[in-house]
């Protein structure tokens, strides 16, 4: 049986191939080794902590299309290269964060202050947005919401600031040391 335009349709046993999957997603797959060159790129920049920071930005985007590419990968299972195709991809995306934790450990608790905080922001602004937060809480004038508004953020942005700091300062110290293991791990050849 086939649809319009002669392509057959798919019947419950036909198996997703790796052809179908990069022709539907080759935009995504392309993006993600851009941000992937770009991160690689940009920690070897002259300016290093600005390097260093372009560096994170560019693989916290390649890590949000993996994100997007993973999503799309058939729930039933597909043919052995497409299932190969999968793992690899993950373990490569996930071997280049594991490489930029270990090899920048020294910076990059710096980063962890504003990740936090980003995490921390997404989640009260969706919260907020969601149950309508602001308006219940302050029942203002259209004139007053403006000021309200604008000084219940700048309040609510330096207290996330002051919480990411304290949360970076206390994961900051075991987990360097652990990094500092699997580093001098990897550098040490065994016997």
């Amino acid at each position: 049986m086939t649809k319009r335009g002669g392509k057959p349709l798919e019947t419950p046993s036909q198996e997703h191939t790796l052809t179908e999957f990069v022709e539907a997603n080759h935009r995504l797959i392309t993006v993600l080794g851009v941000f992937t060159a770009l991160t690689v790129f940009s920690s070897s920049l002259e300016l290093r902590p600005f390097g260093y920071l372009l560096s994170f930005l560019f693989m916290t985007l390649a890590i949000l299309i993996w994100f997007e590419l993973w999503s799309r990968f058939p729930s039933k299972p597909g043919t052995w290269k497409l299932t190969w195709f999968e793992n690899v991809l993950s373990f490569t995306v996930l071997a280049l964060v594991a490489y930029w934790l270990v090899f920048f450990r020294s910076i990059w608790h710096t980063y962890l202050v504003l990740l936090v905080a980003g995490l921390l922001l997404a989640g009260i602004t969706s919260v907020m947005w969601r149950y309508n937060v602001f308006e219940r809480f302050f029942k203002a004038r259209p004139g007053q919401k403006k000021f309200l508004r604008y000084s219940f953020g700048i309040v609510l942005v330096l207290l996330v600031l002051f919480i990411s700091f304290l949360v970076a300062d206390v994961v900051a110290g075991p987990v360097n040391t652990f990094l500092d293991a699997i580093r001098e791990g990897i550098q040490t050849p065994s016997p």
